[in-house]
């Protein structure tokens, strides 16, 4: 399975960082061949290489296609990083939204992995359209 350069980058940075791991031998008949799951609060991020499947601890589970996202909205700013300096608190999750045509799914990243995990889903995302 091929996928962007900075894809690979940034899974073997999430990998290193314990944040994850790689999916082995893993696909589902939707969604593809699996590729990477994402420890985040309150759910796991399992990537593959037509979609992502999202298993919320405390809700039902959800399967989203690149094709059907609309976009992929970043609630990282400098303010963000302001005050997690100012509070000198790094351990601070942030909602990251991926828009659907029927509705938004928001995930709580946390604030050391949320660029990686943004640059992940944007690039699988932007890679699969083309």
């Amino acid at each position: 399975m091929s996928h962007p350069n900075s894809v690979s980058k940034h899974l073997r940075s999430l990998n290193v960082s314990g944040c994850g791991g790689y999916i082995p031998l893993s696909s589902d008949p939707e969604l593809g061949q699996g590729v990477y799951e994402i420890y985040l609060d309150g759910c796991t991020l399992r990537i593959f290489e037509k979609g992502v499947a999202i298993n919320f601890e405390e809700k039902k589970d959800v399967g989203v296609l690149y094709s059907d996202i609309l976009k992929i909205t970043s609630h990282l700013s400098a303010q963000v990083f302001s005050q997690a300096s100012a509070n000198q608190n790094v351990n601070i999750s942030i909602p990251l939204e991926i828009h659907l045509s029927e509705g938004v799914v928001v995930l709580e990243v946390q604030l050391l992995i949320y660029s990686r995990v943004l640059i992940v889903l944007n690039d699988m995302w932007r890679g699969y359209e083309k």
